[in-house]
């Protein structure tokens, strides 16, 4: 208590500084300060006038333990929010070196397969040439052996200049292939720093997000405390109690009129549904009635945002894509033949998508009507 009131006197020092200066004046002014009751009277008013000007500072110092209560818990909340932001960038810095580690996988995997199959092609170049080379020293053995005549010494200078040509072309072979490997390795290392820098690019965006939402929080905090501040300057009156010679009710006649109010509720959702229907049924142009001529007419309940369809054989209609039939009234819909004396087998189908009931035989010429019994209840 006596902290309390140090730490009240430190903060509201000047409230006690201006009744000490009022006593003192009032003290100073009198005009008989020999008169002792006048003089004790005065110092009352004083000090009745002191407590009217202390007693409130003193109920706000009680209350100052509730909002530093509230600004704990709003600090604590602060705090979480900033370590799921923190959380949010350790899992965006995560991803980025996954990214990173699969991008060098990737090229990693890219070059070894383009240096494999360099080395391939030139071993099976190599090899090649070694055959030819196999065959072409037999050749020669054997013209060796069996004549040097000139006609073979210009085949062989032939074969031979042939081969030439062949390394050479071997040899151009294998530099291409070297310096494709080289563009490959360029490629994929100008990728890999494009890859890069749309990664940071998506890291610093996540960044000044959250930088966003902290702000946004440390507004809605600021808020939050202008509104503590709010209700603590203007306490709300608590209303007067009910007079006790009202009986409460039970509780079962409480819960029957809640379940009622529940049923109503629904019949005006319902309602409304309708009367929402309603319109765009009578927007839309009224089908022509289905006379004498070979149409189909179903009663049938089958939910709010569904439509019939009709797929079969007969004109107009098709085995693999349905028509849309039309709408007559709360749960009644109409087909009707482009030709009206050609007979008709109509099946019917939920939203196009799920067939409905058994197929129906239409007579050339005639109308029919099938309630919602056919479909098993809708």
């Amino acid at each position: 208590m006596n902290r309390e009131l140090e730490k009240l006197l430190k903060e509201k020092w000047f409230l006690v500084a201006a009744d000490l200066i009022a006593v003192f004046a009032i003290l100073v002014a009198m005009p008989d300060k020999r008169d002792g009751l006048d003089t004790f009277l005065v110092i009352c008013a004083i000090l009745l006038a002191s407590l009217i000007v202390v007693i409130p500072v003193l109920k706000d110092g009680g209350g100052k333990a509730e909002r530093q209560a509230e600004q704990a818990r709003l600090r604590a909340k602060l705090a979480e929010e900033i370590d799921l932001q923190r959380d949010n960038v350790r899992a965006g810095n995560e991803a980025l070196n996954r990214r990173i580690a699969e991008v060098e996988m990737s090229t990693q995997k890219a070059a070894e397969a383009a240096v494999a199959a360099v080395a391939q092609r030139a071993s099976t170049e190599i090899n090649a040439l070694k055959a030819s080379l196999a065959a072409l020293e037999k050749k020669v053995a054997e013209a060796a052996a069996a004549a040097s005549s000139t006609d073979a010494l210009e085949e062989i200078s032939g074969k031979v200049d042939a081969l030439a040509e062949t390394v050479r072309a071997v040899v151009a072979d294998a530099d291409e292939a070297a310096e494709s490997l080289g563009k490959t390795k360029a490629e994929a290392a100008q990728a890999l720093e494009a890859e890069l820098k749309s990664v940071r690019e998506e890291i610093k965006k996540s960044a000044k997000s959250a930088e966003k939402a902290v702000d946004k929080i440390e507004a809605a905090l600021e808020s939050v405390r202008e509104e503590v501040r709010e209700i603590r300057a203007n306490p709300p009156v608590a209303s007067a109690p009910e007079s006790p010679s009202v009986t409460a009710p039970e509780p079962e006649a409480v819960a029957a009129p809640a379940e009622s109010e529940e049923e109503e509720d629904e019949e005006v959702i319902e309602e409304i549904e309708e009367q929402e229907e309603e319109p765009a049924a009578v927007a839309a142009p009224e089908p022509a009635a289905a006379g004498t001529g070979t149409a189909l007419i179903v009663n049938l309940m089958i939910g709010i945002g569904n439509k019939p369809f009709v797929r079969g054989t007969g004109p107009g209609l098709s085995q693999d894509k349905g028509i849309p039939m039309s709408f007559l009234g709360i749960g009644r819909w109409q087909w009707i033949s482009p030709d009206p004396e050609a007979p008709a087998t109509v099946e019917v189908w939920k939203n196009d998508q799920s067939p409905m009931g058994e197929p129906l035989h239409i007579s050339g010429g005639e109308p029919l009507e099938v309630d919602e019994g056919h479909f098993g209840g809708g």
